[in-house]
């Protein structure tokens, strides 16, 4: 039953803790869920107005840039209006017509005319066997062809076909003269393929070695004529790129080869983006007209925006890249665009078929709710961490008290046993004696004597209860005065003489000559000596030696208690001292006593500024030591037992 009650008492302690904490826990969580799913919402509403403004800033700035762009041609050395744009294509019955096409077919075309006139192309093509003639044949030929040009193409024509065969014919020198010459050359001067004439004579003077600063400057300037170069220049860039690279690995690569490298694989991508849209133009076409309104349809990994004017041939194709259209948007830093094969991103909406919008509100908002939602975690941690050590504090004081009734309990019973046992032998032989049936005298003696030492029993039992109450709560007046310590021991130990030789133990005391008195209360005194004699009785097992010595050791008086019994565990020893305590093993189990006797020791040893020390070891005994310093003049300073 007991049990019972306290388990039930545990789950009231528990329950009336933890269940309000439980409930602040579940109402703080859903709170901060609450907040969470209004924020979420609040985002997604925000995204969606967000996506809704884009969309129309995106097809207003689409339309300005379709309206800018739509020419037939673009003029040599002259770009695009918007730095947006690709290029402007042509639908024709083949397909989709990319610009650098037609450039390239009237250039090459261009070429072929003015070097098949018949004033040029018979010099020049005289000049072909005197290559194999003497050098001075060589250049008179190339010189004629030069006289006979007309056209700034036919000359820079001739002086690439002398410079071929001055290099064929080992004369670097002069080869690289009309090279670096041909450097100057505008990109419009091409050869019969329509490549640049100074490209050929770029790629020519960085495979031989020369400075790469003027090869960088004319493939650059050539580059910057165009937003664009046909496929087979855009091939001959790059391959003066990495040549200029190779030349530069050992020493590093320079900037300027590395910035034309990149330029050149740039316009590589560009190629082959708009070669790939080319091939897709006819699944793409019925997309970018629908229901007569325009469309503008993402296509390609480098995202760009395909758009047209009309249907059928001679509509205009418009080709722009999308991110760099955000920087005349006014959207978030945390906004780019993606394609369809990205699974993330909202659609913008019919007018731009496979173009998502990523809108990452949750980077660019500000945080005020995370600070709240942390606010209020930190506030539950806090509340529940109190809540919970202020159970702790409760519930150690409460496993205290519940210690403290059960020790108390224990000390009723123990109490009990000891006021039993010599109130039954009292009344046995006090029976007996009353009865006549003892008339031998020494048995008579025999019997009082056993009476009188029971009486006495009950005495100490009694005077040791009512001592340690007054002692406890302050009330015992202990006088002080010069004590001769040697006699209160001798006075204790003859008080237990009787009990000592009844039980069989032999007493053997060493007391030291010159102990100097103390400041001391010497029935106080007598007690403890007392206490410490009848519990060195109560648990020396089958021993039956018991020591009490008196030493004077650096400034203390001490009073030494030792048997040979049970002995004490280290981790109880700390805790004898206390009031009620009693070791719990099966070899103290039937042992009575009242937990008071060593507490009471502690207590006196305390009133007279000393302390109460044990040394023990399991199975071999223990030793007491009540120690008290060398003084007469008052009551000392207190330490507390050790």
């Amino acid at each position: 039953m007991e049990t019972r009650g306290r388990r039930v008492q545990l789950v009231l302690f528990l329950g009336a803790v933890f269940v309000p904490c439980l409930v602040l826990l579940a109402l703080g969580v859903r709170t901060v869920n609450q907040d969470r799913e209004l924020r979420v919402r609040r985002q997604v509403d925000d995204r969606s107005q967000a996506v809704a403004r884009i969309r129309g800033q995106l097809a207003a700035v689409l339309e300005s840039v379709r309206a800018d762009e739509i020419r037939t041609e673009l003029e040599p050395g002259q770009g695009y209006r918007h730095p947006e744009t690709v290029f402007v294509g042509w639908v024709e019955e083949s397909g989709l017509a990319l610009p650098w096409e037609a450039e390239h077919d009237r250039a090459a075309r261009q070429c072929r005319d003015l070097i098949e006139q018949p004033g040029f192309e018979p010099v020049f093509r005289a000049c072909e066997p005197a290559s194999s003639g003497s050098a001075a044949s060589l250049d008179q030929c190339y010189e004629r062809a030069l006289a006979a040009a007309r056209h700034p193409a036919q000359t820079a024509f001739a002086q690439w076909l002398w410079a071929q065969a001055l290099a064929g014919a080992g004369r670097s020198a002069q080869a690289a003269t009309l090279l670096q010459h041909l450097l100057k050359a505008g990109p419009e001067l091409t050869d019969e393929d329509g490549i640049p004439l100074k490209l050929h004579a770029a790629q020519e003077l960085a495979a031989s070695g020369a400075p790469s600063a003027q090869i960088v400057a004319a493939a650059q300037s050539t580059l910057a004529a165009r937003p664009w170069l046909p496929p087979m220049s855009s091939y001959v860039v790059r391959n003066i790129a990495l040549t200029l690279s190779a030349r530069a690995r050992g020493a590093g690569e320079s900037e300027a080869a590395a910035g034309l490298r990149q330029r050149a694989e740039a316009q590589e991508r560009l190629i082959r983006q708009a070669q790939s849209l080319q091939e897709d133009f006819s699944r793409l076409g019925p997309l970018l007209q629908t229901g007569g309104r325009p469309r503008w349809v993402a296509y390609g990994d480098d995202l760009w925006l395909a758009g047209a004017t009309g249907t059928g041939v001679g509509a205009a194709m418009l080709a722009v890249r999308a991110q760099s259209l955000l920087q005349r948007l006014s959207a978030p830093e945390a906004v780019r665009f993606t394609g369809p094969a990205d699974p993330l991103g909202e659609p913008l909406g019919d007018a731009f078929p496979g173009l998502k919008l990523i809108v990452a509100l949750d980077q660019a908002l500000p945080g005020p709710a995370d600070l709240q939602r942390r606010l209020v975690y930190f506030t539950l941690t806090l509340v529940i961490a109190a809540t919970v050590f202020a159970a702790y504090l409760l519930w150690r004081d409460l496993k205290r008290d519940m210690r403290l009734t059960e020790l108390r309990a224990g000390f009723v019973a123990s109490v009990s046993h000891e006021l039993k046992t010599p109130l039954t032998a009292i009344r046995m032989f006090a029976e007996t004696l009353q009865m006549g049936r003892v008339t031998d005298s020494q048995t008579q003696e025999e019997y009082l004597g056993t009476i009188v030492s029971e009486c006495e029993r009950l005495s100490r039992l009694v005077d040791g209860v009512l001592l340690f109450s007054k002692t406890e709560q302050g009330k015992r007046p202990f006088r002080f005065r010069p004590t001769d310590v040697a006699g209160a021991v001798e006075a204790a130990a003859r008080t237990l003489e009787y009990p000592l030789s009844q039980q069989g133990f032999r007493l053997h005391m060493k007391l030291e000559n010159g102990v100097p008195p103390v400041a001391a209360d010497r029935d106080a005194l007598e007690q403890a000596v007392l206490n410490l004699l009848s519990n060195a009785m109560k648990f020396s097992g089958q021993a039956r030696d018991i020591e009490l010595g008196l030493a004077r050791e650096n400034g203390e008086v001490v009073v030494r208690v030792a048997d040979h019994g049970i002995g004490i565990a280290p981790e109880e020893q700390v805790r004898i001292f206390e009031k009620f305590y009693r070791v719990s093993t099966p070899e103290t189990q039937p042992i009575p006593g009242t937990g008071l006797g060593l507490a009471l020791v502690a207590q006196i040893a305390i009133a007279h500024g000393g302390r109460v020390t044990v040394d023990s070891v399991p199975g071999k005994g223990s030793v007491f030591c009540l120690r008290m310093p060398v003084k007469t003049d008052g009551k000392p300073h207190s330490e507390g037992p050790t």
